[in-house]
């Protein structure tokens, strides 16, 4: 490996104390492999990954809480990925998310540089494409899913919600949130990766700001000036600007009643 190489920082995620071991034991000896942290669970790889921006990422696949491909599905910030697992039938599954490579524990050294050769072939430059696991940008992927479930930390406190409970998504003073009958949870995320991960057929775009689950729409109303307002089932309202009028007419109309002032 040539010496120049710039050092690639690199984040640790397996809930296994020993797998973190041993395969920082293997890294060590890598010269332009930097390990700048490990996280033992998906929860804390979505901290570091948003704090740290890591280059590099030996993700494990089945933690509890949330497993790794839920985690990448999470994130804004997209490292290169090799997916470390004690599972073989995840293997197709980790080469239709795009990651780079796929390890079997027990790890090999031999193995291991392979995988790292794949990624020194690579332009660094991947690592800024935005979203990978979009769906919508890989549909010949039959593995690639939208987002069902969203995490979000409150306090100290990890939550994980189903899309089914989520009323709306929205953006305000910089900051993502979604919305269900209960509560607000913030959302680490923009609405605009969000709305590539989210099934299009069950959320709508309704405003530059809002993204309206559309099961949980009980009325569409006309405010004038070619403007709508939708009634949500917890009874709160959600302004559709007049760019997307025309369309939320088109989809909600015929499935949900109708009010004109």
């Amino acid at each position: 490996m040539q010496s120049h190489k710039s050092k690639l920082r690199t984040l640790i995620v397996d809930d296994e104390p020993l797998a973190r071991v041993g395969l920082n034991h293997l890294v060590k000896n890598i010269a332009h492999i930097e390990i700048i942290a490990e996280a033992a669970n998906g929860f804390e790889a979505l901290e570091l990954i948003d704090r740290l921006k890591p280059d590099l990422l030996f993700l494990d696949i089945q933690m509890p809480g949330i497993n790794g491909f839920e985690v990448l599905q999470q994130i804004s910030h997209l490292p290169l990925v090799i997916f470390t697992t004690a599972y073989d039938q995840y293997a197709l599954k980790a080469f239709e998310t795009l990651a780079i490579d796929y390890l079997l524990k027990p790890i090999c050294y031999e193995r291991l540089m392979r995988a790292i050769e794949k990624v020194d072939s690579l332009d660094r430059r991947l690592s800024n494409l935005g979203p990978i696991l979009n769906p919508a940008a890989h549909p010949d992927l039959p593995t690639a899913s939208y987002l069902r479930r969203f995490v979000s930390k409150q306090g100290t406190k990890w939550h994980i919600i189903d899309e089914d409970k989520v009323l709306l998504f929205y953006a305000e003073e910089k900051h993502s949130f979604l919305r269900t009958e209960k509560a607000n949870y913030i959302v680490n995320d923009t609405l605009q990766n969000l709305e590539g991960k989210i099934d299009p057929d069950k959320f709508l775009r309704v405003h530059r700001s809002a993204l309206v689950a559309l099961k949980h729409v009980k009325k569409i109303k006309s405010v004038g000036s070619g403007r709508l307002e939708l009634i949500l089932s917890d009874d709160s309202t959600q302004d559709v600007s007049r760019s997307y009028s025309q369309e939320v007419r088109r989809i909600l109309l015929g499935k949900v009643g109708a009010e004109d002032t």
